[in-house]
């Protein structure tokens, strides 16, 4: 809702412009100050660094330079008010001379072992090995229990050392110096030797604790980088992310460690970065007042347009109202344009008036005459639906036809089938039929053989009677026999006699049967061709009555077509009637609606 006015969405982005360029330029003055302000602290805690460790360079020269100078009352008789003045001088703990007879003189008297050897402590060692002053690394005093460090010098040539002369000073006070190094708040510095043992550290518990302690990364090689590179190392240290410089203390193995706390340093840039931003708020807090009150007047005669199109849209629709279109601005533009606007809208809607009325009219002749066509086509279509329910009619009685047609086709190829199989079977009993008399006629052929075996036999029989009469008694028997076989040969003499007539009428018949089984086959063959002469006729008749079944099928599908075509018709005409009858509705409406305008 806060951004549905224009007025408000240009305010926003006008505002939105204004931030975006008060962030840029906040982004750009903060990444630049940064940059220039860790350039500057660089350079500065380089030369911080580099300040302090010639600060303590030259209070290791100073010491000495005292202990050098109590090298001249190493021969005295009494070097004893020497050696105290020297120690005041120096503001060392203690100052003494330790001789190669292991006899030695303190500025101070302080308890000791009694067989205190100067010559086997360190200090001595040291001096007595190098040419010129010497530092120790920090050790517990014998003495005080205090830590401290040792500042000797040899007397005499090396290898021909005959005393040394040393002063001690108390790590407090090398303690004290490295505290004041603070360049910020919560930077420290802190002091290491060679060995990598810390010398002094503001937390003096690391006192003597190896530099690894403080983080295993670090390392003597590590810092001598850093030193000789002249650069500076980031690193996190206590949770807290540092720069590491390191500068070589002269005269001394030992190196001076300045950590400078990231965060503490740029603290200005987040003070800066916080005022920028109040700054910017109260900014864009101006510009909003400001462009709310130059953008409300700007758009002042936007409103009166707007009113304007109010009063056309929910008022009585008066178009021959104007604008005020005198000036060169964009809103003398759109007053212009929507002058011309409503002169068109005008003019259009006086030709949508007229339009509309020509539009009623044509609808109602229209709807006049579609209810004439309505009637016509709804006549026409119960004609046709008379015409489809006589050819459907028609239809079942052809589609009867030619099934019988069909059927009848059907019985007389059967019947012509029986008939071609009748003919078959004459023509078979007729080669049967010769057959059987050829068969016949072999038979008489084998009867007249056996009637002439007959006679054979009879004379046989005859001639074998006459034998047994001439033989007498001896041939009886023979011509019993003789007899008897005569007897058969007359008969079987007879029998094939009569079987001979027999067959004799027998061949004749069959030639006869033959003779009229030939006719009957002839007949047959007649009657064969005549059933298929009969089912040509009747297959024409059933193809005649298919083609005619299938043109008034397809006549009676296109007066059913018709029909169809005829009802969707009649159906279309009363759509269009309607249609024709809400047009007229419609331009009625919209007559209506445009008298609603006010027109010139």
């Amino acid at each position: 809702m806060f951004f549905s006015t224009l007025r408000m969405r240009l305010i926003a982005l006008c505002v939105s412009v204004v931030v975006l360029a008060m962030l840029a330029i906040i982004g750009a003055n903060f990444l630049t100050s940064k940059s220039r302000m860790l350039d500057s602290l660089d350079r500065q805690t380089r030369q911080l660094s580099d300040s302090h460790a010639a600060t303590i360079a030259e209070w290791v020269a100073s010491k000495k330079s005292v202990v050098t100078s109590i090298k001249q009352a190493a021969d005295m008789a009494d070097p004893l008010p020497f050696v105290k003045a020297a120690e005041q001088a120096g503001g060392f703990d203690l100052a003494y001379i330790g001789y190669a007879d292991k006899h030695t003189v303190f500025s101070q008297e302080r308890t000791r072992a009694p067989d205190y050897d100067p010559t086997k402590r360190s200090w001595y060692t040291l001096a007595s090995q190098v040419a010129g002053p010497v530092v120790t690394s920090p050790y517990t005093s014998a003495s005080t229990g205090k830590l401290l460090v040792t500042f000797a010098e040899s007397i005499g040539a090396t290898g021909q050392v005959k005393a040394v002369a040393a002063a001690d000073v108390l790590l407090d006070t090398v303690v004290r110096i490295i505290v004041a190094i603070k360049p910020t708040p919560e930077s420290y510095a802190f002091l290491v030797d060679s060995k990598g043992k810390i010398i002094a550290h503001p937390d003096t518990k690391l006192t003597l604790k190896p530099i690894a302690d403080l983080d295993k990364d670090l390392s003597v090689p590590t810092l001598a980088e850093v030193e000789s590179t002249h650069q500076s190392k980031q690193i996190r240290l206590n949770d807290r992310d540092g720069m590491l410089y390191v500068s070589k203390v002269a005269g001394t193995d030992w190196l001076l460690v300045v950590v400078l706390d990231r965060a503490d340093a740029t603290s200005p840039l987040k003070a800066m970065l916080g005022s920028s931003a109040a700054t910017a708020l109260v900014v864009t807090a101006l510009v909003c007042l400001l462009l709310s009150v130059l953008i409300a007047k700007a758009l002042q005669r936007l409103a009166l347009v707007r009113n304007a199109l109010g009063e056309i849209a929910v008022g009585d629709g008066d178009l021959t109202r104007r604008l005020d279109a005198n000036g060169r601005d964009e809103l003398a533009q759109i007053g212009l344009a929507f002058n011309q606007f409503v002169d068109k809208i005008s003019a259009v809607l006086l030709d949508i008036r007229k339009a509309s009325d020509t539009i009623k009219e044509a609808s109602r002749e229209i709807a006049e005459g579609n209810s004439d066509l309505s009637a016509r086509t709804e006549a026409q279509a119960g004609s046709l639906e008379e015409t489809a329910s006589a050819m459907e009619e028609l239809t079942a009685g052809v589609k009867s036809n030619a099934d019988n047609a069909h059927e009848a086709n059907l019985l007389v190829a059967s019947a012509s089938d029986i008939a071609a199989r009748g003919g078959d079977m004459v023509g078979r009993v007729v080669d049967t039929m010769g057959a059987i008399n050829e068969s016949s006629k072999k038979i008489v052929d084998i009867i007249s053989v056996i009637d002439g075996i007959a006679f054979q036999t009879n004379i046989l029989a005859l001639n074998a009677a006459v034998e047994a009469a001439r033989a007498g008694e001896q041939g009886r028997g023979f011509a019993v026999v003789a007899s008897e076989v005569r007897s058969l040969a007359q008969r079987s003499a007879t029998a094939a006699k009569e079987i001979k007539v027999l067959i004799g009428d027998s061949v004749e018949q069959v030639e006869q049967g033959s003779q009229l089984v030939e006719q009957a086959g002839a007949t047959i063959r007649e009657v064969v061709d005549s059933v298929k002469r009969v089912s040509e006729v009747v297959a024409e008749i059933s193809t005649a009555s298919r083609e005619q079944s299938d043109g008034i099928n397809q006549t009676n599908q296109a007066i059913t077509q018709m029909d169809e075509t005829t009802q969707q018709n009649a159906a279309l005409v009363e759509q269009a009637a309607a249609g024709a009858q809400s047009l007229q509705e419609q331009a009625i409406r919209l007559a209506g609606a445009v008298s609603s305008f006010r027109l010139n």
